[in-house]
């Protein structure tokens, strides 16, 4: 049994000597050359990292793939794999604290003013009687979560720290908090809209919700609210969103994620003085490489013993 740790900016290879002493069964090999990952997968039984459709069309001895990613739309994107018998796991759960702090980060960074300050910093300007009466506060807004997975999940204890009213929807709601005011279907989505001061999207990719916020979504939503986007991209509608920003429908929104990525230099996004732009960073932690690998071991230790479904087993005809 073979199992290869590709290319990561994890440091996912650092466990190898752990692994090998929790696993002495299993032969684990590091390919840090995104050019020899094919080569390197030829024999190879288990694979932890990225991969694209010619490199797997070529690993013909692939029995399970674990993605160091919780997101599972680039996998399922190759259609060789999604019919194939190959288990997909994610790293779904890794990412949430992190992700819950940017959204976050971002959102204190438009309320409480701190990237017009960066700005005025440059400027050396003194900007008191300018902003100061522009700040608020946090206090009894109301958040609303689309997408209630563990992502939304992290984001709503942050929010109930901050005594903010939250509503959530989710394809499958699951059991909701007690501080959480509602967790409803998505047939619950304009009701959301309607009431939230700030909406964050955490809903996976996947052929549902592509393109899933657009102009009529923008309509639903209050005026002066603030839209952060911290899952995917492709999920909102970016020309809609220009043009809600343009409207004053949105006071601003952030986004660590896009339809395309990276994001071209002629993109009309980039200048939009109300958008904060993050590069796909938000997953960054430093306990990244150590919760990934926590979910790899697990899963390991029940695809020796034939122990399905394994954690985070992804259903590739769903995306998730």
């Amino acid at each position: 049994m073979k199992a290869l740790i590709g290319a990561n900016g994890m440091g996912l290879e650092t466990y190898l000597d752990e692994l090998r002493t929790e696993f002495p069964d299993v032969e684990f090999v590091h390919e840090p050359s995104r050019e020899n990952l094919a080569t390197a997968l030829a024999d190879a039984d288990i694979y932890m990292g990225w991969i694209n459709r010619e490199i797997f069309t070529q690993a013909k001895n692939l029995k399970w793939i674990q993605s160091p990613s919780s997101g599972a739309n680039y996998y399922v994107a190759i259609p060789e794999l999604v019919a194939s018998d190959v288990l997909l796991t994610s790293a779904v759960g890794t990412h949430s604290a992190c992700l819950a702090d940017s959204v976050f980060a971002m959102l204190l960074s438009f309320t409480r003013g701190i990237r017009q300050f960066i700005l005025r910093q440059q400027k050396h300007e003194w900007s008191l009687r300018e902003l100061r009466n522009t700040l608020c506060e946090l206090t009894n807004q109301t958040i609303g979560l689309i997408g209630f997975g563990s992502v939304g999940r992290a984001t709503a204890r942050r929010a109930q720290a901050f005594d903010m009213r939250i509503l959530a929807v989710d394809a499958y709601p699951g059991v909701k908090p007690d501080y959480v005011e509602a967790l409803m279907g998505l047939d619950g989505l304009p009701k959301l809209l309607a009431e939230s001061d700030v909406v964050v999207v955490t809903v996976p990719y996947t052929k549902d919700t592509d393109h899933m916020i657009g102009a009529e979504q923008f309509a639903q939503m209050k005026d002066g609210a603030y839209l952060i986007v911290i899952s995917r991209g492709g999920i909102v509608d970016e020309e809609a969103m220009i043009a809600a920003l343009h409207s004053g429908k949105l006071a601003g929104a952030a986004s660590d994620v896009f339809a395309q990525e990276p994001l071209p230099e002629d993109s009309p996004l980039w200048d939009e003085p109300t958008l904060l732009i993050t590069p796909h960073a938000a997953g960054g932690t430093q306990y990244e490489g150590a919760h990934v690998m926590e979910i790899f071991k697990e899963n390991l230790a029940k695809f020796l013993k034939g122990e399905l479904p394994l954690r985070n087993q992804v259903n590739k005809e769903l995306g998730w």
